[in-house]
């Protein structure tokens, strides 16, 4: 098995791999861990017609539908959480360049365990008596398939499963054969980090063997699914991620406030994601004393 060295790349590099029109995986879950890094790089690396699976999340879709990068999206939610509606999200669907196929939350992560056990679909019961069983947008008879069940006869729905081309997941800790940890809330990235063809792993810290194996139990990702590893502190911000940093209320309120309009959207992209160079300026440009108030307060995990 190759060593981390063999496996880390840059965000640029990593970005550069996702083509045009490619599917992608995309981890976290509401303000845990989005990888909103690897977003603002896709923007400015002007990528286009990407589509995302995701059970739901927040700043890293709005700026990937604001900006034009992804255009379907296969989500149980998107919003700001407590702020109020994902408006640039609004918006692009309501002007037809955005399209959002509806499934609940259950459902997505039936779906990413079923491309990570290889298999074409996957039973659910919750979906029956619900509207989205009767409602699609672009994947029309596609998105779902009511049976009779062959073992008892009952009605029983199948979601079909998801082995997109990439998995974009950040972790909190990565070791040098490439094997993950995850803290606190880990939504659907076990499953989903498997189901996806080639998986790409943001780790906010590089640390040593020993490190991980006093903590098996905390190793949610092991080396043997990961294909490049991108060490990339901050790169949830202005999210947080468990033990490391708490998210961003002045920024989000900023971001949300902005996005109401479109032209407050297009002066947050040009300054926020466009105006800087790397990931790296971003931080910059936020600022490292804000960072650090950011910063954990051990033992608990914000």
């Amino acid at each position: 098995m190759p060593e981390v060295d063999d496996k880390i790349i840059t965000l640029e590099e990593a970005a550069k791999m996702v083509p045009d029109g490619a599917h992608l995986f995309w981890g976290g879950f509401g303000y845990q861990r989005p990888p909103i890094a690897f977003a603002s790089e896709l923007v400015r690396q002007k990528k286009r017609d990407l589509t995302i699976y995701t059970c739901g999340s927040e700043v890293d879709l709005e700026i990937m539908v604001g900006a034009g990068t992804a255009t379907r999206f296969e989500i149980a939610f998107v919003a700001i959480e407590a702020l109020g509606l994902a408006n640039n999200m609004r918006r692009r669907v309501a002007e037809g360049k955005a399209q959002v196929e509806d499934y609940s939350n259950l459902a997505m992560a039936m779906r990413f365990l079923g491309g990570a056990l290889n298999v074409p679909f996957m039973p659910i019961r919750s979906l029956m008596g619900t509207d989205l069983v009767n409602r699609s947008r672009y994947r029309g008879d596609k998105k779902l398939e009511v049976i009779d069940c062959p073992f008892t006869g009952e009605k029983i729905c199948l979601v079909p499963s998801v082995q997109p081309d990439f998995s974009i997941v950040l972790a909190q800790r990565v070791d040098k054969m490439g094997n993950a940890q995850i803290d606190g809330i880990v939504g659907e990235d076990l499953e989903g980090s498997r189901c996806g063809k080639r998986l790409i792993v943001l780790a906010e810290e590089l640390v040593s063997e020993e490190e991980i194996r006093s903590h098996p139990d905390q190793t949610k990702i092991p080396a043997m699914y990961v294909t490049n590893v991108v060490l990339l502190p901050f790169g949830a911000h202005p999210m947080q991620c468990h033990g490391y940093y708490d998210y961003d209320l002045e920024h989000l309120m900023m971001f949300h406030k902005m996005t109401r309009e479109e032209s407050g959207w297009e002066e947050y992209l040009n300054h926020y994601v466009l105006g800087v160079e790397n990931h790296h300026e971003y931080l910059n440009l936020i600022g490292w004393d804000r960072l650090h108030r950011l910063k954990a307060k051990r033992p608990w995990g914000y």
